[in-house]
């Protein structure tokens, strides 16, 4: 049981994220706009997992044929609302804004960020990771 001060945490699954933003639901979509509202006051904190935000882009690319540029940019928003939290949160937005750049999947612009960022090449045969510049793909 919580203490009485503690702020109850929420993880979000990738079907609550796509209702509130497709709207497709409506009744879904409410309960899930009532969940944000109390994140912005401080009742609720919201947890979403990046394995969450890799499958919500998938699921907007492939299932409503949504333009990248603007699911990258609607989940960097979503990301902003106070109360909401990610794992690894400057990771996940700097990997947004290049799936938002590049035609590259999620997790391979997840991956790029990591390379990027610790220096470490990228074992791959997927030449796709040649568009950045700041990774080194060895395939040997």
């Amino acid at each position: 049981m919580l203490a009485p001060s503690a702020v109850p945490h929420f993880h979000f699954d990738a079907n609550a994220i796509l209702r509130y933003l497709r709207n497709d639901v409506p009744a879904q979509a409410h309960a899930v706009q009532l969940r944000l509202i109390e994140a912005q006051v401080g009742h609720l904190v919201i947890e979403i997992h990046p394995l969450v935000l890799a499958e919500v882009l998938f699921v907007l690319k492939s299932n409503y044929s949504s333009p990248r540029e603007r699911n990258a940019s609607t989940l960097l928003t979503f990301l902003d609302t106070p109360g909401v939290r990610v794992l690894e949160e400057r990771r996940i937005r700097e990997a947004l804004v290049r799936y938002r750049d590049y035609n590259v999947s999620f997790i391979d612009v997840f991956l790029a960020t990591l390379g990027a960022e610790t220096s470490y090449p990228i074992f791959s045969f997927d030449r796709g990771l040649d568009k950045f510049k700041d990774i080194r793909r060895i395939e040997k």
